[in-house]
């Protein structure tokens, strides 16, 4: 048994013997009502983690979505709460470039909705954003541009610059949260995908039992 959960157990029951076994433990909260109730609200938190992930996937976070037409842009551009929108052309080569880290970051950053489009599909946004050097990053924060990333000045003016540049300059603006600890020092294509069912941006603890419960709200 989980020492946390022994340890909840244990207070639940008043009771301050360490040397009761897993057994007799689990025997004593068989009925026991306060421990129940645990259980419920963490599966109800599973269930509301679940929900928002089920929508967030529905709308494209967790990859790098090319988006062909430009009133969809437009839309996503005012509802994501937080987003980075490439402006991009298929010909240059430091665009590729771009995609080449975003498509690695999309999966680790899930809360944020990463998406390109093409300078020759969205006449409208590149003028009304004054898109004019590419490649171009828009930062959406809110539902509006908070800030922009024009070509690679600052990411070492180069084209050898690392994923963990460009995810450190997009914390910066706010539009994603470094991972803590050592995690953030790791290369992101190294790293765990971030997000688990169960606790947004961590990876979860959860036990099998409710692991086994949540499984019909499974995406």
């Amino acid at each position: 048994m989980d020492e946390k959960i022994k340890a909840v157990a244990r207070r639940a029951l008043n009771d301050d013997d360490d040397a009761l076994s897993d057994d007799e433990l689990l025997a004593e909260l068989e009925n026991d009502p306060e421990l129940e109730k645990l259980r419920e609200a963490r599966l109800d938190q599973l269930k509301r983690e679940m929900n928002w992930a089920r929508d967030l996937r529905g709308r494209g976070h967790g990859e790098y979505v090319e988006i062909q037409k430009e009133e969809e842009m437009v839309k996503l551009i005012g509802s994501e709460s937080r987003a980075v929108v490439h402006f991009t052309h298929p010909q240059f080569a430091r665009c590729k470039i771009l995609d080449g880290h975003l498509r690695v970051l999309a999966p680790h950053h899930f809360e944020t909705r990463f998406a390109s489009i093409s300078v020759e599909r969205c006449p409208f946004l590149a003028q009304k954003f004054q898109v004019r050097v590419l490649p171009c990053l828009l930062l959406v924060d809110g539902g509006r541009v908070a800030d922009r990333i024009v070509g690679f000045e600052e990411l070492g003016n180069g084209d050898a610059f690392s994923t963990n540049t460009l995810e450190r300059r997009l914390a910066k603006s706010k539009v994603i949260a470094l991972p803590r600890g050592e995690l953030a020092r790791v290369p992101v294509a190294e790293r765990p995908i971030s997000y688990q069912i169960g606790h947004r941006g961590q990876h979860a603890d959860i036990s099998d039992a409710e692991k086994e419960a949540a499984k019909e709200l499974e995406f």
